[in-house]
């Protein structure tokens, strides 16, 4: 009965703030007119009740998010086409959001006429930036980890933006997977472990983590290694106050209580990871 209860609950919490057309939002009305009247398509009149219209309310992410960036620093009009993407303009910029992180075709078009055709794979939470030169080819200049967890409205969070306006309180579906931040590869993290340490002082320590905090990914076992270098508990605990913005695994923080000494550091952490979880 009780699991009947909550599945009731369940459905009716996913109808509440169900998409519909007309729903949510203030109409702009369509201010384009046609002179031939007979053929002119009237927003908001069904010409033919029978036709059903798909709407698809939320993107699919289950094949990962990526970015690709290119440049095209000569004159004229290109086109480029990523998948079942497509951009074309004069002003050499083609920012692509929201690419499926696999395999598929990159055109590029100058005019009417294909002249580039490649295969990207970009890899997972990544913006690949690359520049373009008609004589000479296409360019991967680097590809940047998608690294920062504050709202960027980016991959999933994209169709928040949506779910907010028709009374959802933004929340991921639960029966689809989050994509996760990615931490650093072990190699970058090797590096800045050893610069870390090679600061003397917990001050120092704490200076050098702020000034590079917003550029990296920890997981939760990497930030209780900076703790192990730390000598006092209030440091440590600054610490990992301010790195758990940055890490890919937030749910396994609490194993970080066993790196504090007393009984009152343990209930200040406590009282942290509470305070983020309301």
């Amino acid at each position: 009965m009780k699991r009947l209860i909550l599945l009731c609950l369940g459905a009716f919490a996913s109808v509440s703030w169900a998409q519909q057309v007309g729903s949510a939002g203030r109409l702009l009305q369509n201010e384009y007119r046609q002179n031939n009247k007979q053929n002119r398509v009237v927003i908001g009149r069904v010409a033919n009740p029978s036709i059903h219209i798909d709407y698809h309310w939320e993107l699919d992410y289950n094949e990962g998010y990526a970015e690709v960036f290119i440049r095209i620093p000569e004159g004229g009009r290109f086109t480029v086409n990523i998948g079942d993407q497509e951009i074309t303009n004069a002003n050499g910029m083609y920012r692509f959001f929201d690419v499926p992180a696999i395999s598929q075709p990159l055109s590029i078009w100058q005019g009417r006429n294909l002249i580039y055709r490649v295969t990207l794979s970009p890899h997972n939470n990544t913006r690949m930036v690359m520049d373009f030169f008609s004589r000479e080819g296409l360019y991967l200049l680097e590809e940047v980890i998608l690294n920062n967890n504050l709202p960027t409205y980016q991959g999933r969070q994209w169709n928040d933006v949506w779910n907010k306006s028709y009374g959802g309180n933004g929340a991921y579906n639960p029966q689809q997977p989050v994509i996760v931040l990615q931490a650093m590869p072990p190699a970058e993290y090797d590096k800045f472990l050893r610069m870390y340490k090679k600061q003397t002082f917990d001050d120092d320590k704490l200076s050098f983590f702020r000034m590079q905090k917003n550029l990296i990914v920890l997981t939760t076992e990497q930030v209780g290694q900076l703790m192990n270098s730390i000598s006092f508990g209030d440091n440590k605990l600054a610490l990992a106050r301010e790195a758990y913005s940055r890490v890919a695994d937030p749910y396994n923080y609490y194993l970080l209580l066993d790196k504090f000494t007393f009984n009152s550091e343990k209930d200040e952490f406590k009282a942290f990871l509470q305070s983020m979880q309301r």
